[in-house]
């Protein structure tokens, strides 16, 4: 007598053999893709990816605009996990940084834009821009040299690098250098004055032979501009200078306002502050064309201060007002307003 266990057993095994090829060819025929479909969806995976990284990227250039720089990069680290060497993301990080005043990031990720594009002039101008807030005048110089032998017409920009430096003999001998070449120098007449300022002798004073007694000056506002002029003649540094230039625009003092402005630059070229109080003066003193040059060519000096900078470009638009160049004076007046803000 046949087992029933074992019948059915052979009957399982039967149904097992016939069945299976059927069920395996199903299985190929619902998973197995063409290569047109597998491309499709490859497509569409790297579409959704860079939908998702420009939407961050996108956000976090909002955020910068409302000057919240920390939230601008929390939306950049997510594009990061994207696509973590794009040039463009790398560049926003190193502006976020910077606005930051995490100078030490910033330089990191410009740098790390610069080992694919080593000619990256964008990158390098902002890499100099970081150095020189940072006052590190002789990384700026070196970065700008980089600059210069991707676009030699950039070299004029070494001769604020010097004076800010304070090394005027490579100042000039870049000015001559530029000069020489008949190329173009902004700036240039007010350069020429401060690089290669006339020495004048001095004259013996006149013996009288009638004794004057000295009168006491009666205003003590006046012998405090007196006594501040005589100490600054004396030390030659930039405290007492500011004082003295204070207290003379303090007083309406614009004649010796812009006297001593004009002999504190040939000391101390690279202040901005000296600039826009001869500008001042100048304007005052209704000297508006030269007033123009001396502004212009302090704005060069002018690190990481909006504020200042305004006040620049006010004054700027004050003698272009004068001279009735209202076009350029709305220009100015338009500069000063966006840094107001």
């Amino acid at each position: 007598m046949t087992n029933p266990i074992n019948m059915l057993r052979k009957y399982i095994n039967i149904l097992v053999f016939v069945l299976l090829p059927l069920f395996v060819s199903a299985q190929e025929f619902t998973i197995k893709k063409t290569p047109e479909e597998i491309q499709y969806e490859k497509e569409i995976e790297k579409e959704k990816k860079y939908l998702t990284f420009q939407n961050h990227f996108f956000n976090a250039i909002q955020q910068k605009e409302k000057e919240d720089y920390n939230k601008a990069i929390e939306e950049l680290e997510e594009c990061k996990q994207i696509y973590p060497n794009d040039v463009g993301l790398n560049f926003e990080f190193a502006k976020n940084y910077f606005k930051l005043k995490d100078y030490e990031n910033a330089i990191y990720f410009n740098n790390e834009i610069l080992k694919i594009e080593p000619n990256n002039v964008y990158v390098l101008e902002h890499l100099k821009k970081i150095y020189r807030t940072q006052r590190d005048f002789e990384s700026a110089i070196e970065i700008q040299n980089k600059i210069i032998a991707i676009n030699p017409k950039k070299k004029q920009d070494l001769i604020r690098l010097f004076i800010s430096n304070r090394e005027k003999d490579k100042a000039k001998e870049v000015f001559l250098a530029l000069e020489k070449s008949h190329q173009t120098i902004d700036n240039k007449a007010y350069y020429k004055r401060v690089l290669f300022r006339k020495k004048t002798t001095k004259q013996p004073k006149k013996t009288n032979t009638v004794s004057k007694t000295k009168v006491a000056t009666t205003n003590p506002s006046e012998s405090s501009i007196e006594n501040l002029q005589q100490l600054f003649k004396k030390n030659k540094d930039y405290k007492t200078l500011k004082k003295l230039i204070t207290e003379e625009e303090k007083q309406l003092k614009f004649d010796l306002l812009s006297n001593d402005c004009k002999k504190g630059l040939e000391l101390f070229p690279a202040q901005p502050f000296l600039y826009l109080m001869y500008g001042k003066a100048e304007n005052k003193l209704s000297k508006y064309n030269n007033a123009i040059e001396v502004l212009k060519a302090g704005l060069d000096f002018i690190i990481d201060d909006t504020n200042l900078e305004a006040d620049f470009y006010k004054q700027i638009a004050k003698a272009y007002t004068s001279l009735g160049n209202t076009k350029e004076a709305s220009k100015f007046i338009e500069k000063a307003n966006k840094l107001s803000k």
